[in-house]
C-alpha cells in the first residue's frame, strides 16, 4: 500500500487501520479497497476535502458484515476526526455500472452506514483506472471497468441534475452548509464541463483554472468566488450567491449537452 504524500498522520493511520480491519471483518467477501478523488490527484486540502473510498465485495453485505462495519465506523469516529469526512461505498464486483445493483455506503452527511441502490457512477471508475490507489486487494487498474462515451455522458448530466437538486434544497438557507454547497456546486460544474470536453478527470483546482480561461467573462467572478469560499468552509450565502450558482450550473448544462452532441468529442 502506497499512501499519498503529505497527508495528515492520523488520516494515514486510519486508512492503514481500514486496510487491516476490513479484510478481517469481510473475510472472503472482500476483493479490494481503493482511494479515489482528491487524494489521488495530489489535490487533498485538509480544510475542505472529503476522503473518498470504495470497497469492492463479491456479494452484497450480509447483516452480520453490515453490523460489524457500522460498529467500525462508529468506534473509529470516536477516536479519529477523519471519519467525519468519509464518503465510502461498498459495491459488488462486476456490477459497478449496474444501476439495479445493491450498494452500501458510509457518508459524512449521514454519519452512519446505510443500504441503498447503486447509481452506477462511472466517474469513480475512470478515476480509479487512471490514478486510483489500492489500499488492499486486486490492483486498481485491473478492477476498473471500461467506460463508454455514452455511459460517461449520462453520468455527467446526472451529476448536474444532482447539483441542481442540491442547490434548490438549500435555497434561502443561510447556514455554513449552504455556503459550502454553493461553492461545491460551482466548482463541480467546472469539473463536469472539463470532463465533457476532454473525456478525462482532473481536480477541482485544475478544472477551475481551465474553466476560467474558457468560459465567457461574466462567469469568471462566480468561479473565483466559489474557489475562495470553498477554502473558507464557513460563512452565509446570499440570494445573489444562490442565483449565481444556479445560473452557472444551468450554463454548464447547456454547454455539456452541446459538447455531447458532437459526433467525435475531443
Amino acid at each position: 500500500m502506497s499512501l499519498p504524500k503529505n497527508i495528515p498522520k492520523d488520516l494515514s493511520d486510519l486508512l492503514q487501520l481500514m486496510a487491516t480491519d476490513f479484510p478481517a471483518i469481510l473475510r472472503g467477501n472482500l476483493v479490494g479497497i481503493y482511494l479515489w478523488g482528491s487524494l489521488t490527484y495530489e489535490a487533498f486540502d485538509e480544510t475542505c476535502s472529503d476522503v473518498d473510498c470504495v470497497a469492492v465485495t463479491r456479494r452484497d453485505l450480509d447483516d452480520c458484515e453490515f453490523s460489524e462495519l457500522g460498529d467500525w465506523f462508529k468506534n473509529s469516529g470516536e477516536h479519529n476526526r477523519w471519519v467525519e469526512r468519509f464518503d465510502m461505498r461498498f459495491v459488488i464486483d462486476q456490477e459497478f455500472l449496474d444501476k439495479t445493483s445493491r450498494c452500501c455506503g458510509f457518508y459524512h452527511h449521514t454519519g452512519k452506514l446505510v443500504r441503498h441502490g447503486s447509481d452506477g457512477n462511472p466517474i469513480i471508475w475512470m478515476n480509479i483506472a487512471n490514478s486510483g490507489i489500492t489500499l488492499w486487494g486486486t490492483d486498481a487498474k485491473l478492477i476498473a471497468p471500461q467506460v463508454s462515451h455514452q455511459c460517461l455522458n449520462e453520468a455527467l448530466l446526472l451529476e448536474l441534475n444532482y447539483l441542481k437538486e442540491d442547490l434548490a434544497s438549500n435555497a434561502a438557507d443561510r447556514s455554513d452548509k449552504a455556503f459550502v454547497h454553493n461553492a461545491y456546486a460551482v466548482l463541480t460544474a467546472c469539473r463536469i464541463l472539463y470532463s465533457a470536453h476532454h473525456r478525462a478527470l482532473v481536480s477541482k483546482d485544475q478544472a477551475c483554472g481551465w474553466a476560467m480561461e474558457r468560459v465567457p467573462p461574466q462567469w469568471r467572478a462566480v468561479i473565483r468566488t466559489a474557489k475562495e469560499n470553498r477554502l473558507k468552509t464557513r460563512g452565509s450565502t446570499t440570494p445573489e450567491m444562490e442565483q449565481d450558482a444556479m445560473r452557472f450550473v444551468d450554463f454548464v448544462t447547456l454547454e455539456v449537452k452541446r459538447e455531447l452532441e458532437r459526433p467525435n468529442p475531443v
